[in-house]
């Protein structure tokens, strides 16, 4: 075993991530959408009129995090938050026209963004095996 291993696992880590942070930033400035707000809005396609708490599991953020997430979203019009017909403690949340045509919009920038995260497979494979040394 290389003595690097560790470091360079390190360094193939801090790309990823930074990669990821890049995208995100270009995706909030050009769309209004973090890549977690835009996992929302394709799972609200899915699931409308949905709760805070089924979307923070499907999504997989903790349930504070998907409150604000939502509220952010509400604010730039892109979801609809209403009182749940059954429990009026419960907020139900719905995706707008807005936000379905600014989904789809970022939806192609998205795809074509992530393709290029491909590369990462195979690191990321050996980023796990340099760890488990």
């Amino acid at each position: 075993m290389s003595t690097h291993q560790p470091e360079r696992a390190w360094f193939l880590l801090l790309d990823v991530w930074g990669s990821i942070q890049r995208f995100n930033k270009e995706s909030e400035k050009r769309f209004g959408l973090s890549l977690v707000q835009w996992c929302l809005l394709r799972r609200l396609i899915d699931m409308p009129f949905a709760s805070a708490q089924s979307l923070a599991a499907e999504v997989g953020v903790h349930p504070s995090t998907m409150t604000q997430t939502i509220k952010r979203l509400e604010k730039k019009r892109f979801v609809f938050v209403g009182e749940d017909p059954k429990d009026s403690r419960k907020k139900m949340i719905s995706i707008t026209r807005l936000g379905k045509e600014t989904l789809e919009t970022a939806s192609k920038h998205m795809r074509s963004g992530m393709a290029g995260w491909s590369s990462f497979g195979e690191d990321i494979h050996q980023l796990g095996e340099a760890f488990q040394r």
